[in-house]
């Protein structure tokens, strides 16, 4: 996530290139410069909001760039101050069912693959590189896999729950409200509330009461 430090450090970077602009171009050239970066700056912006109207029906989503929606979803919800960063997937069935609380966090390069339902409640921060999966392929042995019909759960995450990094949570897993899930993880099953766990599968570490 951005630091204080992070943002002051690109503030800064911003203004020394404005300064380069405007030694090399001159004053005539550097002010059409800076119009024409003011427009580019403003349709990416427009597009991002266009974006977060078309496919999740919210006016307020912070989305960031390059995020890829496969899919329109008929069902959708989303709370208010949702930030997805960018690069982050979406593949939507347009029967599935995908919904978010308030103050959700998405980082970088999060994948969602939503084919039937996944909800997601208030102050969720989801780490960067994690995967959210709520259907899985059959692997019976009389059937290629790539033809295996899908397996579909409902995946459910409670409130105020933090995904570190490159964690992997499966179909039909429930994260129950407080619960901590450490990097690389992979969740599955019932994961109970305001408990820490981690590993693959993950397993029970300890409490945060």
């Amino acid at each position: 996530m951005p630091t204080r430090e992070s943002r002051a450090l690109v503030n800064k970077n911003i203004i020394a290139r404005i300064g380069n602009y405007r030694q090399s171009y001159g004053v005539n050239n550097f002010l059409r410069k800076l119009i024409f970066e003011g427009i580019t700056i403003f349709n990416k912006i427009n597009i991002r909001k266009l974006k977060s109207w078309l496919f999740f029906k919210s006016s307020n989503l912070r989305l960031g760039k390059n995020v890829i929606v496969n899919g329109l979803i008929n069902s959708i919800s989303i709370g208010k101050d949702n930030h997805y960063y960018e690069n982050c997937i979406f593949h939507f069935h347009p029967n599935a069912r995908f919904q978010t609380g308030d103050h959700v966090i998405l980082s970088y390069h999060v994948l969602i693959a939503c084919n039937y339902r996944i909800s997601i409640g208030d102050h969720v921060m989801v780490g960067e590189y994690s995967s959210i999966r709520d259907s899985t392929h059959d692997y019976r042995a009389d059937v290629p896999m790539i033809n295996a019909q899908n397996i579909e759960r409902e995946v459910v995450i409670g409130n105020n729950v933090w995904i570190g990094r490159g964690c992997l949570i499966t179909e039909g897993t429930v994260i129950e409200d407080g619960v901590v899930l450490a990097a690389n993880s992979v969740a599955k099953g019932r994961l109970l509330s305001n408990q820490i766990y981690g590993g693959c599968p993950a397993r029970l570490i300890k409490s945060r009461v």
